[in-house]
């Protein structure tokens, strides 16, 4: 897992911005009137999030979100709500809350999860009927979610901070501070350990493996494929004389593995720099 940067231009928002942002939000408010205090998200006229999944995919390259693989190769990618729609409803329509994630991490591990260990976020106040004043029932709608195009990633940081949900959000948080990678020969697996001895970084690790199975069995393997290309290739460029035309772009190639575009990154940029060919 990488940090991912949030395109906030009107042109990657699209609907999720503005005007259209606030019609959707009333529709939503509307749904929990009418479903009896509480959203029912099967019907496919609310499932709009799907809207958003081209600039989704755009931001993580392609990849998963979360385990980094190729959404190509392991699995078709979904828009997932980093916060579950249950219990988080009023969050649903909200694209600060989305992240493209693979089907795997997402439906066959992910689903509702979502441990913290701070007070659980509350929803907005919501009066015992939809008022009936269109001003009023706007006001109350605009409660449910910042507008993306005007908020930013530190005040999304603080509103959320109280949680302490163990999950990084790849958004609002840098992954890379909390996840260590330890590669077993042996096995011939890559597994995810946490970075540090802090209480943080465990907490992260075991909600990674137990929410998302970001140490299940396809990934060591596929992580360690990674492993294996590298460390070859990092060793016949320490044993070749770097004064020759070729070191430049064998060096070059080699970083290239730790771009954000590339399966995996957060590991290869670990070893890479525990080698001593890419900087810290």
């Amino acid at each position: 897992m990488i940090r991912l940067r949030r395109r906030r231009d009107a042109a990657s928002l699209g609907a999720f911005t503005g005007a259209k942002l606030q019609q959707r939000l009333l529709r939503l408010e509307g749904y929990f009137y009418d479903d009896g205090r509480r959203v029912d998200f099967k019907p496919k006229s609310r499932q709009i999030w799907s809207a958003a999944k081209a600039t989704l995919r755009r931001e993580t390259a392609g990849k998963c979100a979360y385990c980094e693989a190729d959404t190509a190769v392991v699995a078709h990618g979904d828009v997932e709500h980093f916060r579950p729609k249950d219990p988080y409803w009023w969050l649903a329509y909200c694209v600060d809350n989305y992240t493209f994630s693979c089907q795997v991490c997402n439906q066959v591990h992910k689903g509702n999860r979502f441990p913290v260990t701070g007070a659980r976020l509350k929803p907005p106040r919501m009066p015992a009927t939809r008022p009936a004043d269109a001003a009023k029932a706007a006001a109350l709608a605009e409660r449910f979610c910042p507008d993306p195009a005007s908020t930013t990633d530190a005040a999304l940081k603080r509103f959320f901070a109280g949680e302490h949900a163990h999950l990084p959000d790849p958004y609002l948080d840098d992954p890379e501070r909390l996840f260590s990678w330890n590669a077993i020969e042996a096995t011939q697996e890559v597994w995810l350990i946490a970075r540090g001895r802090s209480a943080r970084a465990k907490a992260a690790v075991k909600a990674a493996e137990e929410v998302l199975g970001l140490n299940r069995s396809e990934l060591l393997r596929l992580r360690y494929q990674r492993y294996e290309f590298l460390y070859t290739a990092a060793l016949a460029f320490q044993e070749m004389d770097h004064d020759s035309p070729s070191a430049p772009k064998v060096l070059a190639q080699l970083r290239r593995q730790a771009d954000d575009n590339q399966p995996f990154a957060a590991m290869s940029r670990h070893f890479l720099r525990s080698w001593g060919l890419l900087e810290t």
